[in-house]
């Protein structure tokens, strides 16, 4: 059994996912398999795949027979996969030298731990780098119900799928179907209900931003408001009695901005019909009026 997953989901970006496919080969893990889950494409990528994976055993190409949605690729991802450790990387990405061999480890010396985490460099779409990013400045385990709330108050804190690295039999229930934006925020959650998390400060892997990512569509349908909505159900409620005000007063912020965003693109709720927050009256008389002005002010997110 490969002792470690490394799983391309991908949908039309047979011209990103050679790189992703190169910079997972060139991992020092050569017991590592390599899974692409084509979501029922239209592009050339299988003949990507053919040319990057040429044929090195580890890799294995599976297309699905129609196109079954991002959150269900990537739990196939998770049940198609043979190793004990499985790592997603985006079609988008590339990790860089020894990254699955350093969360491997992390993984292995740390076995309270359900998932490990790298920093990332996020870079423009010629993968040149605009920015580094985190979750610790130090390599720190972080107990699951510490990390859990940081991420339901400041949004996630551990990363992208690509920087991330997780216990299969941890992630058995898959990916949740009913979120779009936050697919992998919720994975994360639900993972640190289960055990504790290591984070590695080092950027080991390059995410790329752009402009065709469907996060844009996800905030002019609403999809984002809506996953908020569903993460103070799933994860909010039962977080309450240990929040402070302050944390409390965040996550209601950040929902205002959300809604602002969305509406400012087309999404037409309302700040009343808002329910899903700490301080509901306070909600529609004043953080979303702030959010708004704020929005005004500075003509960009906030």
């Amino acid at each position: 059994m490969p002792h470690v997953s490394i799983c391309i989901p991908t949908y039309n970006s047979a011209a990103v996912a050679g790189d992703a496919l190169t910079s997972a080969l060139a991992q020092a893990d050569h017991d590592a398999e390599i899974l692409v889950l084509d979501n029922c494409s239209t592009d050339d990528i299988a003949r990507v795949v053919r040319a990057a994976g040429g044929s090195d055993a580890r890799v294995r190409y599976v297309r699905h027979a129609t196109n079954i949605g991002m959150a269900r690729n990537f739990s196939a991802c998770i049940s198609l996969a043979k190793g004990e450790y499985v790592q997603i990387l985006c079609a988008d990405d590339v990790l860089e030298r020894g990254c699955t061999a350093a969360l491997a480890e992390a993984l292995t010396r740390h076995p309270e731990c359900v998932l490990a985490a790298c920093g990332r460099t996020l870079t423009d779409e010629s993968l040149r780098p605009i920015r580094t990013a985190r979750a610790r400045r130090r390599r720190e385990v972080v107990p699951g119900r510490v990390l859990l709330r940081e991420c339901f108050v400041y949004a996630n804190r551990i990363g992208e799928p690509s920087a991330v690295m997780f216990r299969r039999d941890a992630a058995a229930r898959g990916f949740h179907p009913d979120y779009s934006q936050a697919v992998d925020l919720e994975m994360w959650m639900h993972l640190l209900t289960r055990g504790a998390a290591v984070l590695l400060p080092e950027a080991r892997c390059r995410i790329r931003q752009h402009a065709r990512q469907a996060s844009h569509e996800n905030v002019r349908s609403g999809k984002v408001v809506e996953d908020k909505r569903r993460l103070f159900q799933d994860y909010g409620i039962a977080l309450s009695s240990e929040l402070t005000i302050a944390e409390k007063l965040m996550w209601d912020g950040r929902m205002a901005v959300t809604l602002r965003r969305a509406r400012n693109a087309g999404f037409e709720v309302g700040p009343e019909d808002v329910t899903d927050i700490f301080f509901p009256p306070l909600f529609s008389r004043l953080t979303y009026p702030a959010a708004s002005a704020l929005w005004r002010l500075f003509g960009r997110d906030t």
